[in-house]
């Protein structure tokens, strides 16, 4: 075993660690070491500077995911690693790791689990900013927090942030109701902390304890059923119809399908489909596989004499599903096979009984999953003040610059979808 006592090896670490006031200590690791796996570092937070300082912590990693009161399946360790390795920013990513007070033994738990990215100059503020981490595949931001430690964890986030100055730590897309934002509303109080919301919108949800066939009567309209069942039976006459469900057994092969799926449709003409950019398949390729492992793959299907109509890869988190994405074949878009096979997954949901809930993780006021769905889940984004003097006014200033730059994009893609749609009446005439 490894002295790391020696001091010709000691300067070798990729590990400095500092005590940054009595009360709290903080190591900070910049990559794996073979000996970290056998004899890691023992602190009250652990911050991680890339995806391979991970890799000892895998297991931890996913074992608060099984205890977090509130599921996150982009925060485990699977997702999180393939994001920091793959996407843009990733290698900016820090993990703050809290853990339990040290035991008997020195013995420690893992409590929670902050990605987060420090800024400076966020909105021109020439001031620290940190924000939990999300990308251009988020749907959800949630820290994972172990069940009965939420206040302790996040009380050690905020007085780390404190200590390294921040003026503001934004927590975007994370669950209203959750056990984190009673937790967060709990800590922020008793710290007289000012708090500002700067999102607050809803989603398609599934949740219910009625059959497939209650769901459907309850939920939509008569003439909406029938219709659906008109495509249904359209396509049926074309050949042989099938909807299939699995845990992605054949992981690599609906990788090949489900990719050239949807670089076949409008997102491969715009260049914006994941086979295209390398990072991104890379991305979607070691989720999937790594979700496949553990048994948390969820892909559905529907198709026509084998040929795939419509495809979804969703992700399984405690008792909930994930929804991510979503390719369909345009040839045969006025059979709606993308609308067919969401009403397919509802029954799906009510007849597995590991399943409690879907999320449909798509935006507010949807087109398509907003009149399929019935339930709502509330998304939440907040900025929290540090503890300085300039944190109340800082915070007050970003929020008004995320709320106006919100309010700009909303109109610009107004704008953008109307001029859109004049260009395919001209085309049209």
């Amino acid at each position: 075993m490894t002295d790391i006592g020696r001091p010709p090896f000691r300067f070798r670490l990729p590990v400095r660690s500092q005590s940054i006031n009595s009360e709290l200590s903080v190591v900070t690791l910049s990559h794996a070491a073979r000996f970290l796996h056998e004899s890691p570092p023992s602190a009250d937070i652990i911050i991680l500077e890339s995806a391979d300082a991970l890799t000892p912590y895998l297991a931890e990693l996913e074992a608060l995911s099984a205890a977090s009161a509130d599921t996150n399946s982009q925060f485990e360790a699977y997702s999180l690693t393939a994001a920091m390795e793959h996407l843009k920013g990733g290698s900016k990513v820090r993990v703050a790791l809290v853990w339990t007070d040290a035991g008997e033994g020195g013995s420690r738990q893992l409590i929670g689990a902050f990605p987060y990215l420090a800024s400076f100059g966020f909105f021109g503020l020439p001031l620290p900013v940190w924000r939990v981490w999300y990308h251009i595949h988020s749907y959800i931001c949630t820290p994972l927090l172990r069940a009965g430690h939420e206040r302790h964890a996040l009380r050690h986030f905020l007085a780390l942030a404190d200590m390294r100055g921040v003026a503001s730590v934004e927590f975007p897309m994370f669950d209203a109701g959750s056990a984190f934002e009673a937790a967060l509303e709990e800590v922020t109080a008793r710290q007289a902390r000012f708090v500002a919301e700067t999102d607050r919108h809803e989603r398609a949800f599934i949740s219910s304890d009625l059959t497939e066939e209650e769901y459907l009567a309850t939920h939509i309209r008569k003439k909406k059923r029938k219709e659906f069942n008109r495509l249904w039976n359209r396509l049926s006459e074309l050949g042989e119809l099938s909807f299939s469900v699995d845990d992605g057994s054949d992981v690599e092969g609906w990788l090949k399908r489900f990719l050239a799926l949807e670089a076949a449709g409008w997102k491969g003409k715009r260049g914006t489909a994941l086979k295209v950019d390398p990072d991104q398949r890379a991305y979607f390729e070691k989720i999937c596989r790594g979700a496949q492992l553990q048994g948390k793959l969820h892909c559905t299907e529907l198709s026509l004499d084998g040929k795939a109509l419509a495809m979804l890869t969703s992700f399984r988190a405690g008792r909930g599903l994930y929804t991510f994405k979503i390719a369909f074949d345009e040839e045969y878009a006025r059979y709606s096979p993308g609308v067919l096979l969401m009403l397919k997954l509802i029954g799906v949901v009510q007849g597995d009984e590991r399943i409690d809930w879907a999320d449909s993780c798509a935006v507010p006021d949807h087109p398509m999953i907003d009149h399929i769905w019935a339930e709502r889940r509330a998304m939440r984004s907040v900025l929290v003040a540090g503890s300085g003097l300039l944190g109340r006014p800082a915070t007050r200033y970003l929020t008004f610059a995320i709320k106006s730059e919100a309010l700009l994009r909303a109109k610009l893609r107004t704008y953008y979808h109307a001029f859109r749609k004049e260009m395919e009446n001209d085309k049209a005439d």
